[in-house]
């Protein structure tokens, strides 16, 4: 069976949901639209408002929010639209987020994932089709 790309990460996501509960998925219009490429399009059945959440229009809000989640024992996955945007998080993400696990003298980790999408040739407009590879990382949890 072939599967597309958004349907390989719902699949992906949601079966990592069924295995730990800790785990949870934030972001723009995630709970019944899917997000913008419908990558959580009809999990919010399974998984209800608990798990699937939406957010405001604040890239920096709501990466902060997953910080504190997964520093009090979830799991998040934090969906940013665009990769575009994760500029308006940049001090979550390199200052707390990347950095933590040093600031606390390798004592505490943060098992966050933000997941986003990027690419030019969509026709998305300006602020929507920003290609960097520089955004790629991994943080250990």
């Amino acid at each position: 069976m072939t599967i597309n790309y958004v349907r390989a990460v719902k699949d992906a996501m949601a079966e990592e949901m069924r295995l730990d509960d800790s785990i949870f998925i934030m972001g723009e219009d995630v709970e019944t639209m899917g997000g913008v490429f419908g990558c959580t399009k009809g999990i919010l059945a399974e998984f209800g408002h608990d798990r699937i959440r939406n957010t405001p229009i604040s890239e920096a809000a709501f990466i902060g929010a997953g910080l504190g989640a997964a520093l009090t024992g979830m799991r998040p996955v934090v969906e940013v639209q665009y990769v575009d945007f994760i500029l308006c998080a940049m001090d979550q993400v390199i200052n707390q987020i990347a950095k933590y696990r040093y600031a606390s003298g390798g004592n505490a980790g943060v098992p966050l994932t933000i997941r986003a999408q990027q690419g030019s040739g969509r026709g998305n407009g300006v602020q929507h089709s920003q290609t960097s590879k520089r955004f790629s990382a991994t943080c250990r949890g």
